[in-house]
């Protein structure tokens, strides 16, 4: 596509419209592709376009300073219908990034200035459960294990909190190797076997064994899963069933973990992968950053994370992940036959 027309604010970022009026949208955007793919799509599948995770940010140098803007296309008709180009807007969240830096820098000065007595408290009551002090009362070591308790949920939290802030970052960036999706799920769903056995959970993997390979980061696509697994845990009855099927898609595969739970209420889907929301009806409370972990491991993987619900019937929740190069992908075929 070529440009037709360029707002002000436009035209501070790629200059003024009568020079780029009639060049080809991938010259006026510095180079960057992603426009260019984006005005593309939008002209051939007519219909909007907006671009999704790590990939929908675009560095544009505005007046000497890199600016942060989020990417969206949308169809552009006449009166009758008929297509005639597409629009572009380019929303600057430069700000929104830096606000949520100073979060990320201020939980992660948190987390790390709390490890040191955390681990004092642990050490503490630990040596008094094992009678450094003398012998216990039984209310005493009911007391001491409530609190060894609360230290293991408060240094987890700790964890996933300094996680989560490396992630956002990009400083735990995706190590990426081929990998079979049935032995990662197989790995994950052996691993809380005994946790759905324990309120007659039915586990299952549906899983094609003829799956592409996958390219992907082992431990943090594992860590995907099984924080998608706990959490169809916690929300699924006794008797209930959860199962994990993969399937082909465009340039990639789906991984789906599907649920017999409660379900989650329409105000809650659009939330449940932001930072500390909870749905209702835990049976075990997290502190609800599982699946903002989640969501973030994906998208720098350069997939996708989605949620569909309905209350009393049960949730699905879906990750893509993209297949590597043909050439890695056929080493890696060659390698898990040998």
């Amino acid at each position: 596509g070529r440009v037709t027309k360029l707002n002000r604010a436009a035209e501070e970022v790629f200059g003024a419209g009568a020079e780029n009026v009639g060049r080809p949208v991938g010259e006026v955007a510095h180079g960057d592709g992603r426009i260019a793919a984006a005005v593309a799509e939008t002209l051939s599948s007519q219909r909007p376009v907006a671009v999704e995770g790590a990939a929908a940010v675009l560095p544009l140098a505005v007046d000497g300073r890199e600016r942060a803007f989020r990417l969206r296309t949308t169809p552009m008709r006449d009166a009758e219908g008929q297509l005639l180009g597409a629009v572009t807007l380019l929303e600057d969240i430069t700000h929104l990034r830096e606000i949520d830096q100073l979060k990320s820098d201020f939980i992660a000065t948190a987390s790390h200035e709390l490890r040191t007595p955390l681990t004092s408290v642990q050490m503490g009551v630990h040596l008094l459960l094992e009678g450094a002090a003398g012998e216990l009362t039984d209310k005493q070591e009911e007391i001491l294990a409530a609190c060894r308790e609360d230290c293991e949920r408060l240094e987890k939290l700790m964890r996933d909190l300094l996680d989560l802030s490396k992630l956002e970052s990009g400083e735990h960036a995706p190590h990426l190797t081929p990998l079979r999706v049935d032995a990662l799920v197989r790995t994950v769903i052996d691993h809380l076997r005994s946790q759905a056995e324990e309120k007659d959970i039915k586990l299952f993997a549906d899983v094609p064994l003829d799956l592409p390979h996958v390219s992907a980061d082992r431990a943090q696509i594992e860590r995907v899963l099984n924080n998608l697994l706990t959490n169809a845990l916690r929300y699924t009855e006794r008797d209930g069933e959860i199962r994990v099927a993969g399937e082909r898609r465009a340039g990639g595969v789906a991984v789906l973990v599907r649920d017999t739970g409660r379900g989650i209420p329409a105000e809650y889907l659009s939330r449940v992968f932001d930072k500390f929301v909870q749905v209702p009806g835990a049976q075990q409370g997290g502190a609800g950053l599982g699946l903002a972990i989640s969501k973030q491991i994906v998208e720098a993987h350069g997939g996708q994370i989605s949620a569909q619900s309905k209350v009393g019937e049960g949730t699905t929740f879906t990750f893509t992940l993209p297949t590597p190069a043909p050439s890695v992908a056929a080493i890696a075929t060659k390698g898990s036959e040998a």
